[in-house]
């Protein structure tokens, strides 16, 4: 599936995310994050690998959040990577620089339209 604007133009992909198998996921792509991939932590339970560490964060907010780092393999496309990630209480997971690092990502508001290759 492409990339597609959700509501209020947010930018979003359906990510495969290898646990013991392949799961689809939606994703915000936020620009915003350095990491990886952040993921509900309802599919923590899902996640077979130990942690690879513990990564600080800096929220929004300006709050520092601690996070336990997993090391994950996402598919995109033919494009498959690894790439770090962690869980969250959201019930949302997004996409970060880490992952878009390589690709072609364009989001033109004045077109309504995103590309992400």
């Amino acid at each position: 599936m492409n990339p597609y604007l959700g509501l209020r133009n947010s930018p979003r992909l359906r990510l495969d995310v290898s646990f013991s198998a392949w799961i689809a996921i939606d994703c915000l792509i936020d620009t915003g994050f350095s990491g990886g991939l952040v993921l509900p932590e309802s599919y923590k339970s899902q996640m077979k690998q130990e942690p690879i560490g513990y990564q600080e964060y800096e929220l929004a907010d300006g709050t520092i959040v601690l996070f336990t780092v997993y090391n994950v393999q996402v598919r995109y496309g033919k494009t498959i990577k690894r790439v770090s990630a962690f869980f969250t209480k959201s019930s949302e997971g997004l996409v970060g620089i880490e992952f878009l690092t390589g690709l072609k990502f364009v989001l033109d508001l004045r077109k309504i339209s995103v590309v992400l290759e």
